[in-house]
């Protein structure tokens, strides 16, 4: 009996040890975990852009006049030749005529006068020629010196020169008669004056009316602004330490641009100058143009249109990764926690490339292995974890 009671008395401290033992024991830390795998990684740049027509038109008025409300309206197609504005020219004023024809007859005079120094340089030149003529055939016979026939011949120079003077005056003065008498033909007659079509050079369709009520309007003021059609691009900013990773040919995906799935595309140029752009946070950054194609094109997006441009600038269909959730910095190096029979490991790895949510692993996992994501300040090395599997990337 004394053996027996021993016994149970053994047995009954066992088990007030161990409920002890469970009760103090720290409660596992709940943790997300995902696997290493091998798959598909796609690295790239992301910057937002937004569609444009590769080719667009800004019609200007040609004369000053006043413009005819537009009936058009932004969306609206148009042809090549089709008449988009009109534009009655503005009544000359009597004043604006006088003064034409004042500055035609001014011009007209100061040619007269050139005329007439044009002769009377021709006349001394002439003059000048012969005197030198005869002081050479005296300098040859010995009646006259030297220094007379020297004198002479400065003269003539002189003369020479005055005539090519006087010509260059007279050209001057033609051109100015030229430019006033075409200054004063260029104004209609205000009797005779007709409206002026402003025409759609393509087949496209009206991207902005720039004015569209009655208005008059300069020489070169813009009216309405046309876009052809068959070709639509894309253009985003970016960084230029980003921008010089991205060559012409380089594939991209549209996303966030409103439909169901993303679209292909692909980079065309990237612009050689940069620009400085102030950011939302007010930091000037240096970011330069990058132009793309579409490859798949959705017939509902049009011109000015915001998208999601993502440059693919590294890919590879078979990489060991892990979500890019589960790293984190520990110094220079990169770690992440490993979960090793429900214990918090950490481990150093090595990267490689980064995707959107994926990251590569050169060293220090295997597939297969899990690891925790977004691990909080409780998770330590060694700590004892209770995992639940992540569903998503």
């Amino acid at each position: 009996m004394k053996k027996r009671h021993k016994i149970a008395w053994v047995a009954a401290s066992g088990v007030l040890i161990l409920v002890l033992v469970l009760a103090f024991r720290p409660t596992p830390i709940v943790v997300e975990t995902a696997t290493v795998s091998v798959g598909p990684l796609l690295e790239t740049l992301d910057e937002e852009g937004k569609t444009r027509m590769h080719d667009r038109f800004v019609l200007t008025a040609t004369i000053v006049g006043k413009l005819r409300r537009i009936e058009l309206h932004a969306g609206d197609r148009v042809r090549t030749g089709e008449v988009v504005a009109w534009i009655d020219p503005a009544p000359i004023e009597p004043r604006e005529t006088a003064v034409l024809r004042a500055r035609l007859e001014f011009a007209k005079a100061l040619q007269r006068e050139a005329d007439a120094l044009v002769r009377r340089a021709q006349a001394e030149h002439d003059q000048a020629a012969s005197d030198l003529n005869r002081s050479r055939t005296l300098f040859d016979q010995g009646i006259t010196s030297k220094e007379s026939l020297e004198k002479v011949s400065s003269v003539s120079a002189g003369a020479s020169e005055q005539l090519e003077a006087a010509k260059s005056r007279a050209q001057a003065a033609a051109h100015q008669v030229e430019e006033a008498t075409a200054a004063l033909m260029s104004q209609p007659d205000r009797e005779q004056s007709v409206p002026v079509a402003v025409q759609s050079p393509v087949d496209g369709r009206v991207l902005r009316l720039v004015e569209q009520s009655e208005r008059v309007l300069m020489p070169g003021a813009p009216i309405i602004e046309i876009g052809h059609e068959p070709k639509l691009e894309i253009v985003a900013d970016f960084l230029t330490a980003d921008a010089v990773k991205i060559r012409p040919g380089m594939d991209a995906i549209i996303d966030d641009w409103g439909g169901d799935k993303p679209l292909l595309a692909r980079v065309r140029v990237v612009e050689p100058g940069a620009f400085t752009k102030i950011s939302a946070l007010g930091v000037e950054e240096q970011r330069v143009n990058v132009v793309l194609d579409f490859i798949q094109r959705a017939a509902n997006l049009a011109d000015a249109y915001r998208v999601e441009v993502r440059v693919a600038t590294w890919q590879s269909p078979n990489v060991l990764k892990v979500a890019s959730s589960a790293v984190f910095r520990t110094g220079d190096d990169w770690s992440v926690f490993a979960v090793d029979h429900n214990l918090a490991r950490k481990t150093h790895v090595k990267l490689g490339h980064r995707g959107e949510f994926e990251t590569q692993i050169m060293e220090g996992l295997r597939a297969g292995d899990s690891v925790i994501v977004h691990a909080g300040a409780d998770v330590k090395d060694g700590v004892r974890v209770k995992a639940t599997q992540r569903t998503r990337s």
